[in-house]
C-alpha cells in the first residue's frame, strides 16, 4: 500500500468553482501548492487563475507542466502528491509518477459503478436511491481505474433528482471527501486502498445515444425521467429528432424550476 510521507508539496490539476476552495484548504492545512494546472479560459467562478494570482502560485497549462516535466525544471522538484481536482483532461505519464506518494483523483461519482463521464445521468437513468464521490489513486492512463482510497455516499430521490441538482449535491460532498482525505494523508500512515474492477464507462457515442427519446416507444415515465436524467444546461438534454434536427426536451417541473431561477435573479 502507498505511504504518504506526509506531504509537505502538491501539483494541483482542476477546475470548477469548488477547486479554489479545494486549494485553500491545502494552504490553511501549511501545504505548500507549487503549481495550479487549470484550463487557461476557465468557464467558473471563481477561477483557479485569480486565486494563484492571488497566492503568488505560478499557474499552468498542461501542455506547459509536461514539457516542464521533461526539461526537469526545479519548480517541479520534490513533490509529494500530485492531485487531480474535477480536471477534465486525461493524465498522462510521467505526471502519473511525479508525486513521491504517488497520483490521486478526486471523481464525482461512486467507483466502481461509475467511471469516466455521466454518472449523474446514469445513476437517475438506474433509479439509485444512494449517489456518491471518490478519492482514488492514479496508476496508469485509463480513466478511474486506479485503487480507491476513499467512497462518500449519501441519499438521492431517483424521482425527483436532476443531472444538474445531482451535480450540486456532489460537489459539496467532494469538497468534505477532499479534506478528509488530505488528512489521511498528512496523517503519514499507510494509504488502505480498495479494488477498482468493473464499472460503467460510457464512450460519448453511448451517452448521446441514452439522450434520445421515441415518442412511439417510450413510456411517461421513462421520458420523464431522462428529461430529468440529461438537465444541464448548457449541453444538450433528452432529445427528439425531427427533420435531421435534435430538439431538447424539459417537462413542467423543469419549466417551474427555470421561471423560479429567473425570478430569483430579479
Amino acid at each position: 500500500m502507498p505511504k504518504s510521507n506526509k506531504i509537505k508539496n502538491v501539483i494541483f490539476l482542476g477546475r470548477k468553482p469548488l477547486a479554489t476552495e479545494a486549494v485553500k484548504h491545502l494552504l490553511g492545512k501549511g501545504i505548500k501548492v507549487k503549481a495550479i494546472v487549470a484550463p487557461e479560459q476557465e468557464e467558473y467562478r471563481p477561477k483557479l487563475r485569480d486565486l494563484a494570482v492571488e497566492e503568488d502560485i505560478p499557474f499552468l497549462s498542461d501542455e506547459e507542466i509536461y514539457k516542464m516535466i521533461a526539461e526537469e525544471d526545479k519548480l517541479l522538484s520534490d513533490v509529494d502528491l500530485v492531485i487531480s481536482y474535477l480536471f477534465w483532461k486525461k493524465i498522462k505519464e510521467p505526471l502519473i509518477k511525479l508525486g513521491k506518494s504517488g497520483c490521486i483523483n478526486f471523481h464525482p461519482a461512486p467507483l466502481p459503478d461509475y467511471k469516466n463521464r455521466a454518472g449523474y445521468n446514469t445513476a437517475i437513468l438506474d433509479r439509485r436511491k444512494s449517489y456518491g464521490a471518490s478519492a482514488h489513486f492514479i496508476d496508469s492512463e485509463n480513466f478511474d481505474s486506479g485503487p480507491i482510497i476513499k467512497v462518500n455516499n449519501f441519499p438521492i430521490n431517483p424521482d425527483k433528482e436532476t443531472a444538474m441538482s445531482l451535480e450540486q449535491k456532489t460537489q459539496k460532498l467532494m469538497l468534505e471527501l477532499f479534506k478528509e482525505v488530505v488528512d489521511i494523508f498528512l496523517a503519514g500512515d499507510k494509504i488502505k486502498t480498495y479494488e477498482n474492477k468493473g464499472g460503467l464507462c460510457l464512450s460519448p457515442k453511448q451517452l448521446e445515444k441514452l439522450k434520445e427519446i421515441d415518442l412511439k416507444s417510450d413510456s411517461s415515465e421513462e421520458i420523464n425521467r431522462k428529461i430529468r436524467a440529461f438537465f444541464f444546461p448548457p449541453y444538450t438534454g433528452a432529445k427528439v429528432s425531427i427533420k435531421g434536427q435534435d430538439f431538447t426536451l424539459i417537462n413542467n417541473d423543469i419549466l417551474s424550476y427555470i421561471h423560479k431561477l429567473i425570478n430569483d435573479k430579479k
